[in-house]
């Protein structure tokens, strides 16, 4: 670019999860947070989503640094993947506040990826020129510790870049700063919109852990307490309140125990050594006396508590007089995993709390539309655009903006990949870029296409038919007969369904044999006729997989 600043969303609009934003100058590249999305049930055995940085990749020489706002998954959780994907052959700068970094360096260690880039540490408050442009971290109101908002300088004019934040809690720094840069004018607002549709303010934290610590009073046994492996401010009042009623605290999941453990070694939660115990000294200890913090709010079976709902837990299994509670509301795919595990919970003898039977048990880290409208009056923004949010969201926010008095054309609703040109006679939509969705599937990343998925809901839904035979090379004739492995096929595991499907394949073989094709013709012959006789009878349509051998 010559000219101007060109920003563009390469993940988390349209979309919740995913966030990562590009910035363009003249003097170079900058991308802001690093999120992954959670598959819902289509993606079948994918594992996370991250953003397509290709175009990045291909100006990796340009790019100035990597900026994460804040330590959730949804904006620090692909950092690994997109530095390996960049092939860099210099260590990428990547910046953020303490926290963010100790959480940044356990997720690089874990996948190998520590080479890759320099953490660099920012203060709140510090200003770091870089490509073109100043960054400064202001702090914000989350359920995360250290999380941060950005102000952007430029030639043409200043950028507040929310991240994600809740107005009511906006630390009193934060929010003098956002008064100071309201004075001064503010050329253009990203917002945060996951909870625009919500009129009311976000409650606050303290009142979740009013309702946890009488929940705590009444509680005749342990207590099995889950929430956002994450959401450190919530384990932090979780940890007091047990300290305070004379519990023990034991941990359990592995993304809990290294998250706990980066926040106290980094002075944002203080935790007394002799108030944690070991799950085998948990179990043996009186019920009273014991708070069990664990993974499996969004009902993952792999979960703790997953596994613990399930009766497969190594060390841990639901007692009668168990109070559980389930401190997070379901992400959307969600819905039916968690429902599954409060049944089994119950099924289990256990008393179990959650969302929105128990009111104030779960605040969310996001503003209301209440409270963006307070940030639209404060700010003044001559142009705002919504981020992180799906479209409704970032719809809702636009009405919201023009209530508050910006004109319809400087409320712009931005796409993936879609560029915004800034510069001093306004804020345009620019072109397209490369851009979209990248799969995680176990270690392959990028690998698992649309062809793929296909046949792996083909396979989940219709099921799978091995057809095996062996013919002789030199004149075709059968050696051993077809036999037919069905699974996950109605009718056709076995009985004479399938003896005349086995009888229609020793038929087109018997034919082959007689003109003599290739393999590759005689097995999608037989596909064919399986297929035709399958769907005739059932309706169905399964992977068939024909293993036809020479000898």
């Amino acid at each position: 670019m010559k000219r101007g600043l060109r920003l563009t969303p390469l993940g988390g609009v349209g979309e919740v999860g995913k966030n990562c934003l590009l910035l363009e100058t003249g003097d170079g590249l900058i991308l802001i947070d690093a999120g992954v999305q959670f598959p819902d049930k289509e993606l079948l055995g994918i594992d996370l989503i991250i953003p397509d940085i290709s175009y990045v990749a291909d100006r990796r020489d340009r790019l100035r640094g990597i900026i994460i706002t804040h330590g959730h998954e949804d904006h620090l959780g692909a950092l690994p993947y997109l530095l390996n994907a960049l092939g860099s052959r210099s260590r990428i700068p990547v910046y953020g506040s303490r926290l963010v970094l100790g959480l940044a360096r356990a997720r690089l260690e874990e996948h190998k990826a520590e080479h890759l880039c320099q953490l660099t540490e920012l203060d709140f408050g510090a200003v770091l020129p870089l490509g073109g442009i100043t960054v400064e971290l202001f702090p914000v109101g989350h359920s995360i510790p250290d999380a941060a908002g950005l102000i952007l300088q430029s030639a043409y004019g200043t950028i507040v870049h929310t991240s994600d934040f809740k107005l009511g809690e906006m630390p009193a720094a934060g929010l003098q700063r956002l008064t100071s840069l309201a004075r001064s004018g503010v050329r253009l607002l990203l917002s945060d919109t996951v909870r625009i549709e919500s009129p009311e303010p976000t409650p606050s934290e303290s009142a979740v852990t009013e309702t946890i610590r009488a929940i705590f009073a009444e509680a005749p046994g342990r207590i099995i307490f889950t929430t956002f492996a994450s959401n450190l401010a919530r384990v932090g009042s979780v940890i007091n309140v047990a300290q305070e009623q004379g519990r023990f605290v034991a941990i359990a999941g592995r993304s809990m125990e290294r998250n706990l453990a980066i926040a106290r070694e980094g002075g944002y939660l203080s935790v007394p050594d002799e108030l944690l115990v070991p799950l085998d000294r948990a179990a043996r200890l009186p019920n009273r006396r014991v708070v069990i913090i664990m993974t499996g709010s969004q009902g993952e079976p792999s979960s703790a508590l997953g596994r613990m709902a399930f009766g497969e837990h190594r060390i841990l299994h639901i007692r009668e007089g168990d109070t559980v509670i389930l401190s997070a509301t379901p992400i959307p795919g969600n819905q039916r995993t968690v429902s599954a595990i409060i049944d089994n919970l119950f099924r289990a003898g256990a008393r179990v709390f959650y969302p929105p039977v128990t009111p104030n048990l779960h605040s969310s880290g996001h503003a209301s539309r209440q409270e963006i409208g307070q940030l639209l009056e404060l700010l003044k923004p001559q142009y705002a655009i919504p981020m992180h949010g799906e479209f409704r969201m970032m719809k809702l926010f636009q009405l919201l903006a023009q209530e508050k008095g910006l004109p319809p054309d400087h409320v712009i609703l931005p796409e993936i990949g879609r560029s915004l040109e800034i510069d001093h006679n306004g804020i345009r939509s620019g072109g397209l870029i490369e851009s979209g969705t990248i799969l995680v599937d176990g270690l392959t990343v990028g690998e698992v296409n649309g062809v793929v998925l296909r046949d792996r809901r083909a396979l989940a839904s219709e099921g799978i038919l091995v057809v095996a035979a062996t013919l002789s090379r030199t004149s075709g004739t059968i050696i051993r007969p077809p036999q037919i492995f069905a699974r996950g096929v109605p009718s056709m595991e076995d009985g004479p369904f399938l003896t005349e499907a086995e009888a229609r394949v020793s038929r087109v073989l018997r034919n082959a044999a007689e003109i003599e094709p290739e393999n590759r013709i005689v097995s999608e012959a037989v596909k064919s006729v399986l297929a035709e006789f399958i769907y005739q009878r059932t309706r169905l349509r399964p992977m068939i997989l024909p293993v036809i051998s020479e000898l």
